[in-house]
């Protein structure tokens, strides 16, 4: 039997003839087909270029606004490269594989009539409904990521961007859409009979065009406001921070892993007076951090807005094969869909979080853009820090003092390194010391433990003792070692007989008092205005107990007791020093902490916003820490 199978020349004539063969893209769909392939090959040869033409267009779009939603992922032209021929590859297969389908569904539908009456009939009616399908699933698409990698109230305020973009949008869908309806057309015509009369070829139809390009940018528009109802119309605009001088000098202890009921039984027997004194101030009592992660739980409190504002999911994160930036290790949301595709293709690797990711200012830059004197110390997720945010130690100064080398934005103002440089030997040295004088003992045990956890306590206390500057409105120093201890500690606890049980309790209780002692320097303040809060949360303890803020010093109200929730820490610190509270924020400031004198010449005044925060790119051929920072939270239990 002769084969019946139209070649190549006579479907493109076939096809002309139906007006579909005139523009190049569908040139380049059908470039492929050949009279001798099944209609398999030549569906799935014409879905593969369809699918390298979507990733063409969609991969440098949406790796735009990645970059724009995901800060740190994109920090150079390289990365913004490598994340489009990704995204690309993506979401072309994604677009092929539907192509594919629809294409052999509708156009097996479509030749099941009989030759050329179907092809100009039916078949070209079910080929246009493959198109719509597949043309309205990608509108769809760009759509809602639109919608996803702009702030709420904010899509419509910047119409000059929404608007090409939403035309940008339908443009992409209706040229995708046109070529799997030439794609299924052609299929349609390799089953129709040879030789059949051709229908005449329909007349041009630009308003037809016209209005279906009209039609679906409608469509665009409506699923785009339908998908932002309800949100604020206009953005808020970032108007300078005024700060209103309370006199406050403010010295924040962060504290990581108190067990408060434990620190009560202490401060009961009177063995930690610093303790003591601090919580015999004002105490707001709050609800633990819904995650045992100190990186995500500390950037919380400080920025007083929740993981899915401030960017930062977790300790650890995932760096794309290929790129410098990091992608934030979250399960749900764009980023855990983006690293659930990218961890099944082998193309992460682990990282850690940094400050990169992290996009909601922290109280101590909210009040230096107001003009106060800040310095802080050891904090999560500080590095590296923005220019001009006064005196900024991050976590990773500690390794760069160790290691030496270039400075890679470790330590803000880079006018500190050098000195810390030479005096880092002598520093490091009394902090060994002190922590062989607290904990003697052998190379194993409780006391080795102890060790390694008041060692990260004592050179980040000497730290600070070395940079705090006198006259400095707000001090913050962040210890992680009570955590370290107790989570080194309990694990493995289940099972011990009694006496070794007790052993790890006397050593937690003497760790308590390390801490106390390490403490006295910032509560003793003799500065005029003076000010010391203590903030703890439960760490990755298996008991979550609650958090504390606890204050003592001018304006506070001694005795006061309240209860709320960790987001209100932020604002409470920026109310103490006068500075304005966002309207942005998810807690309150606590009033009830101050006395009647602090609270009536200082009110609360709200400002629209504090702004995004923002980060300048890495510099080319800096040297971060990344590995040498990931070895050694493994090394203190943080990360496996």
């Amino acid at each position: 039997m002769a084969d019946q199978t139209p070649d190549v020349d006579d479907l493109r004539a076939r096809l002309r003839d139906l007006g579909y063969l005139d523009a190049g893209v569908n040139r380049f769909v059908l470039r492929s087909v050949r009279g001798g392939r099944s209609r398999f090959g030549v569906a799935w040869r014409s879905s593969l270029r369809i699918g390298l033409l979507a990733g063409c267009l969609f991969g440098p779009s949406t790796a735009i606004a990645l970059g724009v939603r995901l800060p740190g992922l994109v920090v150079g032209v390289r990365d913004a490269v490598v994340l489009a021929v990704y995204l690309g590859g993506l979401f072309g297969i994604g677009v092929a594989v539907l192509s594919l389908a629809a294409s052999l569904l509708l156009a097996r539908l479509a030749a099941s009539g009989r030759g050329a009456v179907t092809l100009a009939g039916r078949g070209r009616r079910l080929a246009r409904a493959a198109g719509t399908v597949v043309a309205l699933a990608c509108l769809a698409y760009m759509v809602l990521w639109w919608r996803t990698v702009n702030p709420a109230g904010t899509v419509w305020a910047a119409a000059s961007w929404t608007w090409p973009v939403l035309a940008f949008s339908t443009a992409i869908a209706m040229l995708l859409g046109h070529a799997v309806t030439v794609a299924t057309l052609a299929l349609a015509a390799r089953s129709a009979v040879p030789g059949h009369p051709t229908p005449s070829r329909p007349s041009r139809s630009w308003p037809l065009t016209i209005g279906a390009a009209t039609a679906a940018f409608l469509s665009a528009a409506v699923m785009l406001f339908a998908a932002t109802r309800g949100e604020e119309a206009t953005p808020a605009a970032e108007p300078p921070i005024r700060v209103a001088p309370t006199g406050v000098h403010l010295t924040v202890v962060a504290v990581d892993g108190v067990d408060l009921s434990f620190l009560s039984r202490l401060i009961d027997g009177g063995r930690v007076p610093h303790f003591a004194r601090l919580l015999a101030g004002a105490r707001l009592v709050f609800p633990a951090s819904d995650a045992p992660d100190p990186a995500r739980t500390w950037t919380s409190l400080a920025t007083g807005q929740p993981a899915g504002v401030h960017g930062v999911a977790g300790i650890e994160s995932r760096a794309l094969s290929g790129m410098v930036g990091a992608l934030p290790a979250s399960g749900t949301g764009l980023a855990g869909a983006l690293g659930a595709a990218t961890d099944l293709v082998r193309l992460t690797r682990p990282a850690l979080t940094t400050g990169l990711q992290r996009r909601a200012k922290t109280f101590w830059e909210v009040a230096s853009d107001g003009g106060l004197r800040t310095a802080v110390v050891n904090w999560w997720a500080t590095w590296p820090p923005p220019p001009g945010r006064g005196i900024v130690l991050t976590d990773r100064a500690t390794l760069r003092l160790e290691r030496g080398g270039a400075l890679d934005g470790e330590i803000a103002p880079p006018s500190l390194y050098a000195p810390l440089e030479k005096a880092w030997p002598a520093l490091r040295a009394e902090a060994r010391r002190r922590v062989l004088q607290a904990f003697p003992g052998g190379e194993d045990g409780e006391a080795a433990v102890l060790r390694r956890a008041a060692e990260q306590d004592a050179v980040a206390a000497a730290l600070a003792a070395r940079v705090f500057p006198e006259a400095a409105d707000l001090r913050a120093i962040y210890l992680s070692g009570l955590d370290i201890a107790q989570h080194s500690l309990a694990a493995g606890g289940s099972g011990l007989p009694a006496s070794a049980l007790a052993a790890r309790v006397d050593a937690l209780e003497r760790y308590y008092e390390f801490v106390d002692r390490l403490l006295e320097p910032f509560v003793d303040d003799p500065r005029p205005g003076a000010v010391v809060a203590l903030l703890t949360d439960p760490g990755r303890a298996a008991a979550r107990g609650p958090g504390l803020l606890a204050m003592t010093g001018a304006g506070v109200r001694q005795g006061a007791r309240e209860n709320g929730r960790g987001a209100d820490v932020a604002p409470t610190l920026l109310y103490a020093l006068g500075a304005p509270i966002s309207r942005e924020l998810a807690g309150r400031p606590r009033t009830g902490l101050f006395d009647a004198a602090f609270t009536s010449r200082t009110a609360v005044r709200t400002i629209a916003t504090y702004g995004q925060r923002t980060l300048e790119p890495r510099p080319a051929g800096s040297t971060p820490l990344d590995q040498d920072m990931l070895d050694r939270l493994r090394s203190l239990g943080y990360v496996r």
